[in-house]
């Protein structure tokens, strides 16, 4: 029982906070990233035109719930694809990176692959 209390339970009590801090990292992870794919896709078509993406993209708030550590996302773009470089700071660096295409005229051809079937059966 002595052995049991000296050598095995500390084992385990490590094992378990080095699980938590696991399970808090791949959270921060996960939120940064839904984060990121929110804000890109939720770009507003008026941005877009006036090529203001970037801006819109560093004024969102990507680190609400960061528990440990600190984060850090910076938002660029081109004529094309904006994308969402970021890092978790938490025993090391961990990055994180999002992109999407913001083109207009790929948002309507996507558009017209899912729906042009449906508009020729019925468009007439």
């Amino acid at each position: 029982m002595t052995i049991e209390a000296s050598f095995i339970i500390p084992v385990v009590i490590i094992g378990v906070f080095v699980c938590l801090l696991g399970l808090i990292l791949v959270y921060e992870r996960g939120y940064i990233l839904s984060k990121e794919t929110r804000a890109l896709y939720t770009i507003p078509l008026v941005d877009i035109r006036n090529k203001e993406v970037e801006g819109y993209l560093n004024s969102q708030d990507y680190t609400g719930a960061v528990v440990l550590g600190s984060a850090e996302v910076e938002g660029s773009a081109s004529s094309s694809k904006a994308s969402c470089d970021g890092s978790i700071h938490l025993f090391g660096s961990s990055d994180i990176a999002s992109s999407r295409e913001i083109d207009v005229r790929v948002d309507r051809l996507r558009r017209w692959q899912f729906y042009g079937d449906t508009y020729e059966k019925y468009g007439d």
